[in-house]
C-alpha cells in the first residue's frame, strides 16, 4: 500500500490525479495553518488539522469516520512538541468520546 500524494496551489488541496480533496488557509507568512478534507465527496468535511499557534507545527485534529458530519477522532498536542498527545475516539457515534488517551510522548 503508497502512502496518497496531494499537491497544494491556491488554497486547494489535489490529489495526485488533480481531483479536488479539499481546501486549506495559510498565516500571514504564507505558512499552511489549515488542511480541510471531503475524501469522500460527500459536500461534508472529513478532516480538518490546524496549526493553532502558527508554529508550524499542527496542534489538533478532527476526523469524521463514518461521514455522518461529526468528528469521530480528535488528537491535540496539548504540550505544544509537535506530537499529538491527546485523543478523544466516539466509538459508536453518539456523541460522547468514549476511549480517551494521554501520552507525553506523543503517539
Amino acid at each position: 500500500m503508497s502512502a496518497e500524494t496531494y499537491s497544494f496551489s491556491n488554497g486547494t488541496v489535489y490529489h495526485a490525479d488533480g481531483t479536488v480533496a479539499g481546501t486549506y488557509t495559510t498565516d500571514a507568512a504564507g505558512n499552511i495553518d489549515s488542511v480541510s478534507t471531503d475524501e469522500d465527496g460527500n459536500g461534508a468535511v472529513d478532516t480538518v488539522i490546524a496549526d493553532t499557534d502558527h508554529n508550524g507545527s499542527f496542534e489538533s485534529a478532527v476526523v469524521d469516520t463514518n461521514a455522518d458530519g461529526y468528528g469521530e477522532v480528535v488528537l491535540i498536542d496539548t504540550d505544544n512538541d509537535g506530537d499529538f498527545d491527546t485523543s478523544a475516539v466516539d466509538t459508536n457515534a453518539d456523541g460522547t468520546f468514549e476511549t480517551t488517551a494521554y501520552d507525553p510522548n506523543g503517539f
